[in-house]
């Protein structure tokens, strides 16, 4: 059984929206919201003591710093990962496939071959037609629902669930 679909740059960015935020992340995006909150209190103190240029650059520094770490790093890190990939295989799009046989999991991104155990599935997270298969590494697997060639997603999670 094989899920098959095409990769382009909105797809990429796309998962970025879909990833769940977990562990260090959720940590990262805590203390990026603290470091903002610090630098909305220094402007507050600058505005009504005054301060010098290199205060007043600092508190500039910890909103906008907050701000893109929180919402606009993961969307331009993708959008960065579509690059290298598309520049790697030299094509604007590529077909991903990712087969699942008796023995393995196979993801073919264009000409580009990775094999997996089953017993690295860490989690299944099921979000409306995407289904995020969780690596042991971290990894995250994207596969569609209406993308299964020669099967469905059913019998698919019950060969993976059997597997693990």
């Amino acid at each position: 059984m094989k899920n098959e679909y095409k990769i382009t740059k909105e797809e990429m960015v796309s998962w970025a929206k879909k990833m769940p935020l977990r562990g260090i992340n959720i940590v990262l995006i805590i203390l990026w919201g603290i470091v903002g909150l610090i630098g909305i209190s220094l402007f507050v103190v600058l505005a009504q003591n005054g301060g010098k240029w290199i205060s007043w650059l600092f508190a500039v520094y910890c909103v906008f710093a907050s701000i893109f770490k929180i919402f606009f790093e993961r969307f331009i890190a993708a959008s960065n990962r579509y690059k290298m990939l598309s520049k790697t295989f030299g094509v604007p799009e590529w077909t991903r496939t990712i087969e699942f046989t008796e023995e393995e999991i196979i993801l073919t991104d264009h000409t580009s071959l990775t094999r997996f155990q089953y017993h690295n599935v860490k989690e299944i997270i099921e979000k409306e037609s995407l289904i995020l298969l969780v690596m042991n590494n971290r990894l995250v697997l994207p596969l569609y629902k209406d993308a299964f060639v020669e099967s469905n997603w059913e019998t698919c999670k019950e060969r993976i669930a059997s597997k693990r």
